[in-house]
């Protein structure tokens, strides 16, 4: 009887052993410091974006142009990121934003008792700038939500506000 669990025992020692001196390799998640998506903000501007966020600093671009017969819109933004904390599914930053508007909108009015028509064009450009700061949920690897909330100038400088910036990317 002894013998037998004294036999047992040396079996599973051994084995045990045996199995401990697997090596096991962390496996490291792939960066990917660029982006392409859709991002609409005060600060940021809306439109397509690109963005290249390396392991420290970043920057980001959105752009929206738009022009027809009447009615010229364009959208830029030029962000630039500073990452402060980076975790296995959240990364947190700092933003500073600036977001040039410019919006030209053609009217034709008929005057049908004078026979006249009056041609009027509205012209508005702004800029727009923020600070604050910014999250982004990576869902896998290559899908991530953005949201950012800071403070700062709109419309010249002629407000003061809080500003929101929200953005969907596809890393490559």
């Amino acid at each position: 009887m002894k013998s037998k669990l004294i036999i047992i025992a040396a079996i599973l020692f051994i084995t045990n052993n045996v199995f401990s001196q697997e090596k096991i390799e962390k496996r490291e998640s792939v960066r990917f410091n660029h982006s392409l998506g859709f991002g609409a903000g005060i600060s940021t501007g809306y439109g397509m974006s690109y963005r290249y966020f390396g392991k420290k600093l970043g920057a980001q671009v959105n752009f929206s142009p738009y022009k027809d017969e009447n009615k010229v819109n364009i959208s830029s933004g030029l962000t630039f990121l500073y990452r402060i904390v980076e975790l296995e599914e959240w990364s947190f930053y700092v933003y500073q934003g600036n977001h040039f508007y410019y919006d030209k909108d053609t009217s034709t009015d008929y005057n049908y008792m004078n026979d006249e028509s009056v041609t009027q064009t509205i012209e508005t450009k702004y800029v727009n700038n923020g600070v604050g700061l910014g999250a982004e949920y990576a869902t896998t690897e290559r899908l991530s939500f953005n949201g950012m909330l800071g403070y700062g100038g709109q419309e010249n400088f002629e407000k003061i506000s809080i500003t929101v910036e929200v953005a969907v990317y596809f890393k490559f």
